[in-house]
Order: C-alpha cells, then structure tokens, then sequence
C-alpha cells in the first residue's frame, strides 16, 4: 500500500475559500479517478501559521503500478486545477510513502 501525499500551506488571505473547495471539488474529483481507496485531510499543529496554515492531503493506494495509471492519466491535470486557481496564494511538497506496518 501507499500514500499520496500533498502538503499544502495556503495562504490566510484564501484559507477559508481553499478549505471549502478542497473539500467541495478538488478532493471529490481527485477521488472519482477510481485510483484511490481513500483519502484524509489533515491540518498540522505546531507549526508557525504567521504566513499561512498547513495541511497534509494523503491518498491511500493499494500499489505501485496502480500509482503510476494515476501519474499518467490524472496527476498533471489535477495539478493543474489546483495550482492555476491559487497561484502566488500557496507552497506544496508532494511525496508517496510505502506503508512498511500499519495496526488497528
């Protein structure tokens, strides 16, 4: 299994509307791909929101090749949507995790 991970701090000027379109349209179509078993948005605590607040979008992939269909097919595209509709207003680092262990 892995995780999609996108890390985000937006901009206070646009959080609000960020949150509620994230939430409304980007993760809804993110997830109608089909590539996806799930996903969690998570706000990150502890850290300095004097320029903006954090979050870690984390998709759950069940394997690599199933991955690489979304890189191909999907990936640039939902970039897209995302970075054209608040450019200047945010910093994003994308990774993908293997999950080693994983308990209950």
């Amino acid at each position: 299994m892995l995780l999609y991970n996108i890390t985000n701090k937006i901009d206070h000027a646009v959080h609000d509307e960020w949150l509620h379109w994230m939430q409304q349209a980007y993760i809804p179509h993110v997830m109608e791909s089909g590539v996806f078993e799930d996903y969690k948005l998570s706000r990150l605590l502890g850290v300095d929101e004097s320029d903006g607040i954090t979050y870690a979008l984390q998709f759950t992939v069940s394997s690599r090749p199933a991955f690489d269909i979304y890189q191909e097919k999907f990936a640039y595209g939902h970039q897209q949507m995302h970075d054209l509709r608040y450019r200047g207003s945010f910093v994003t680092f994308r990774s993908v995790l293997d999950v080693v262990d994983q308990g209950v």
